[in-house]
């Protein structure tokens, strides 16, 4: 409100800049997977590409959604972002040949 005291000494605390909001609203956007990395480009003319990479192994739960997800985050944070999955690792390779073979 317009009457609470700011004090110039009194830092806002991490959790709640803007980035970090803006962080914990694409986990929560994307719930059923898991983020594993992102990526940020920054053009020359100064407009920023967000790349997210969500885990190989939750494909089949998000597969479908990605789209709406990216549109989601859009209308909350107006920055548009490219949702992609990360290369599987050896780990990831074995236990997705299982789910196939099962």
């Amino acid at each position: 409100s317009k009457r609470a005291k700011h004090h110039a000494t009194q830092m806002r605390p991490r959790s709640r800049n803007l980035t970090q909001v803006h962080a914990n609203t694409l986990e929560d956007i994307v719930y059923p997977a898991t983020i594993t990395g992102k990526n940020t480009r920054v053009a020359l003319d100064g407009k920023k590409q967000i790349k997210i990479f969500l885990d190989p192994l939750d494909r089949e739960k998000v597969d479908r959604k990605i789209d709406a997800m990216s549109c989601i985050y859009r209308k909350l944070t107006t920055h548009a972002i490219g949702i992609e999955f990360s290369k599987p690792n050896t780990f990831q390779k074995k236990v997705l040949e299982n789910r196939k073979a099962n």
